[in-house]
Formats: C-alpha cells, structure tokens, sequence
C-alpha cells in the first residue's frame, strides 16, 4: 500500500505561451495546486522565434518549487511543445537556441527535404510530410548556418528531452516527441537510418527512444536542490502535449476522437497501427505512435485556432487590456443557426490540414455594414467548427473508421459557444471534460505509471475525478449549419487559392529587391 504522501505526482506542460506544473493528488482524483509562468521567448530577427534554454530550465524550476512546495512527490513526467530542441555538446554544454516551433527560418532546408525524399516514401517511414516546424529542419538549419557551434554538437535535445537531463542527468525521448522530429521510423519505432544516412547525420545525435510512461531515473542531487524536490523523485517520460491532454481526457481505444485547442488546434484518432497511407500524406495527415504502447494517432492540425479567437477578439477589444470574451460570446450568439456570414477562412498559419497548403492567408468574406463585432467573432468560431467537420470527415471516409467518441479539451473550451458549434455542425455529441490543464495533468498520469503507482492506463484514468459536460447538437441548427458547410464554407479554399498564392509571390518577388 502507498502512503498518501507518495500519491502525489507533478505534471509539467512546455506550452507555448505558458509553463505549467501542476501537482497532481491520485487519491483524491483532484489536481490541488497549479504553478504557471509565461513562456520566455525572444525575437532575434524579424520573423525569428526563439527560445533560451537556460531560461526555460529556471522558469520550470520556479514553477516546480511553486507547485510542489510541502508535498512529497513521487514522480514527474513533462508534456510539451514537440518540434522545439537545442544543441549540447559532450559535456552537456547548451550550443543553440532553442528554435520555435513556428519560427519559419528553415523554409529552405525544408524545400530541400521536399526534393531529396519523395513524399510517398518520406510518410511511408514517418508518417509526416515536411514542414519547416519539424527538429530536422532546425537540424540542417544549425549545420548551414552555425557550422562551428554545429561540429562541437554531440546531442540534439528535443526540449522535454533537455529538461530531463536537466533533472536527471540522463537523455532519453518518448515515440510522440521523436515523431515530430522527422527522423522516426514508424515501422520499427527507431531512429530512420536512411533518413539520417541520407542527411549525413550519426544516430548518436539523438537520444534513445522509450514509450511514454518510461522511468529514466531518479532527480539529481544538484536538480533536488534546485527544484526543492526530495531525490527519490522517479522522472519518466511524458509526450507530445495533445497527445498526453488527450490521454487525461480519458482516449485509450481505437476510434475516439479529441479535438485539443489551445494555441494550436490538433484533432486526434486513435488507430490501432501505423497508417502509411500516401492519401493522408497528401492531405498532411499525420499517423504516428500515440502516449500508449500499440496504439497510433491521426493528426489533423490548425496552427492558428485559439490564437486567431484571441488575435480577433483583441482587435475587437475597445481597449487594451484582456479580450472581452464574455461580451463578445453574448454578442455573437444574437445571429447563431439564423445568419449565414460572415465568414472566415481560418487560415493565419496556413492551411492545416486536409489541404496541406502553408502558402494559404485567412481570409474574412460577405461583410457588409449591418454586420457587427458579434457577427465577425461569431464567424470565427463557426469557422473553426467548419474546419473540425471537414478534418473529422476526411479521418473517416480515408481510414473507414467510424468516430466513437469526441472529447473537447483545451482553453478554448471556456467559450461555451464554441462548443455548441462544434456540437451543431458535426452532428456529434461532444463531451467537455471539466479537467484543468489536461496536457500536465496527462503528463501527472505518466508519472504514476513509471513510478509504479498504477498498473496501467486505465487504472491510472480512472483514478480522476471530474465532471463531464456533455454538449447536445441541436436539430435545427445541424440542418443549417450543414448548408452553410456545403455552400459556403468547403468552396472558400479552392476560389481563394490562386489569389493567396499570388500574394505569395509577389512577396517573394519583394523580399529579393
């Protein structure tokens, strides 16, 4: 038997805008502290996004010894932002910059992926099709530009991976985190040889890979102190944010699906093998190892979802200060299920998937000046409704796997509206867990696991304890949401296509003057 001291487990999310620990009771079912810092970020250049990994270390530190502060833990596991990683040399010595995930200054080494690796063989070994986002780009960015720094390299650290060391003095990654490098062999769940043969790059230069859920080690002497944390702490691995929110949302069977909207939106299946399908491939579906052992995911992804609601919901603000969400929400229901526009394409990062097209610009359609702020957020959340039936529709006519399930989780969730949206223009009951920091709490989870605490996923599920609300389409707003789905929303894409690609160009064409 455990003692109640030893049932308490630290969950660390590397979010994109914020870091968080939460600290996690397994007897209680409850989450009894939280610590959140902002995401240390700074902008070198314009367009560049970076990350100083001694800051995030000692910013996560902080927000350990803030969440553990009196309590026996047992064990951590960290959640995190995936595609992000930094350089350190033999002694452990950080080379890099920890390169934003969005950061877009490896456009032209993804380009040159693109021409060396067919996409039907790329995805056929990791279940990705490039992006400039993924750590291999980063990788051949570092060597063409740093070419010194790069020599004296002798690990790449995916950030979850270098706060681990950090902890433990050991390197290790789980299967989610090394997915989205770009350098994963799916089949055998090992690194690629032939992708790092044929890039010139050692196996050496990455950690070795385990499962989530995987202990690596006790905390550090040195780590204890500096976190306030006692050293028989067991670290295990943790995973991909979405992935590890989706797993506290309780997906752990083929089919079920979580719709995980902060910053980003990701939708997620559960499949019950690796998919190396070149139709997901075009359609920039990613199928990749999931939390669990023996069961995969489909990706679809939206970079821009809460981002774009906040980004509008500041221009909507009479003035600086927090968005006005509440007002904004009261108002946009005044034309919900009874006006059709305006419309969004919400595209302020590219496309996302299915359409796979990075060179794609949101665009706002059918204003006129009767419209008001209502209206325009209203557009926003009805947009991003559309994108989640579309995304929805295609995992399932290309899997022929039918939706058992759809969990809406992430920050977004606090806009209630949304959620009916999201309810009426799928025609899914939709279950909104009322679980605070999903992605930690996920993490929390993996860490009872790899300290013994639970004997398996479903043991360790079960022992949370929270409400589920669950969301109802209405009848007759499925009906008219479903036209303007068809009507408006699915022709939007293709008639704006040649006009965002041309802005593209002209783009191009002024960056070389």
């Amino acid at each position: 038997m455990i003692s109640a001291s030893m049932s308490h487990f630290l969950g660390l999310d590397i979010g994109t805008t914020a870091l968080k620990s939460v600290l996690y009771d397994s007897d209680t079912g409850q989450v009894i502290r939280i610590a959140s810092r902002p995401t240390p970020v700074y902008h070198p250049q314009n367009g560049w996004s970076e990350h100083d990994p001694e800051a995030l270390w000692d910013t996560i530190k902080a927000c350990i010894r803030e969440a553990a502060a009196g309590q026996a833990v047992a064990g951590l596991a960290i959640s995190s932002m995936a595609e992000t990683g930094v350089l350190v040399d033999a002694e452990g010595k950080v080379l890099s910059p920890a390169i934003a995930w969005y950061d877009r200054r490896s456009e032209l080494q993804a380009a040159r992926i693109e021409q060396q690796i067919p996409l039907e063989e790329l995805y056929q070994i990791t279940g990705q099709r490039v992006s400039p986002s993924f750590g291999l780009t980063k990788i051949l960015w570092l060597r063409e530009n740093l070419p010194r720094i790069f020599q004296r390299g002798a690990t790449w650290l995916p950030i979850p991976s270098f706060l681990l060391w950090r902890l433990t003095g050991l390197k290790a990654v789980d299967y989610t985190i090394a997915s989205r490098t770009l350098a994963f062999d799916q089949r055998t769940l090992t690194w690629s040889e032939s992708i790092l043969n044929g890039f010139d790059l050692p196996n050496s230069l990455f950690p070795p890979v385990f499962p989530g859920g995987t202990p690596i080690g006790k905390i550090s002497l040195q780590a204890a102190q500096e976190t306030g944390l006692p050293q028989n702490v067991i670290c295990s691995l943790g995973g991909h944010d979405h992935l590890c929110a989706s797993l506290a949302a309780g997906s752990q069977s083929t089919g079920a699906v979580t719709d995980s909207t902060g910053t980003a939106s990701a939708l997620l299946m559960l499949m019950p093998t690796f998919i190396p399908d070149p139709a997901l491939a075009k359609r920039s579906f990613a199928s990749y190892a999931y939390i669990l052992k023996d069961l995969f995911v489909l990706k679809g992804g939206l970079k821009a979802a809460g981002s774009a609601i906040e980004w509008l919901a500041r221009e909507l603000a009479p003035a600086a200060g927090d968005p006005p969400y509440s007002t904004l929400e009261m108002e946009a229901w005044q034309g919900v299920g009874r006006r059709a526009g305006p419309l969004w394409l919400p595209h302020l990062i590219g496309s996302g998937t299915p359409e796979g097209d990075r060179f794609s610009r949101a665009a706002l359609v059918g204003v006129q000046l009767e419209h008001n702020r209502g209206d325009l957020f209203r557009g926003m959340l009805e947009s991003i409704g559309f994108w989640t039936r579309h995304n929805l529709e295609e995992m399932q006519g290309l899997t022929h796997l039918p939706a058992s399930s759809l969990t809406l989780i992430g920050g977004v969730t606090r806009l209630r509206l949304l959620s009916q949206l999201k309810a009426d223009i799928t025609n899914h009951v939709v279950k909104v867990p009322q679980l605070p920091e999903a992605a930690a709490v996920g993490a929390a989870l993996l860490a009872g696991l790899g300290a013994g605490h639970f004997s398996n996923s479903a043991d360790a599920i079960s022992s949370l304890r929270y409400e589920n609300v669950i969301v109802e389409p209405n009848p007759s707003r499925v009906v008219w949401y479903d036209e303007v789905y068809h009507q408006a929303y699915r022709p939007l894409y293709t008639a704006l296509q040649p006009v965002n690609l041309a802005l593209h160009q002209l783009n191009l064409q002024a960056d070389k003057k």
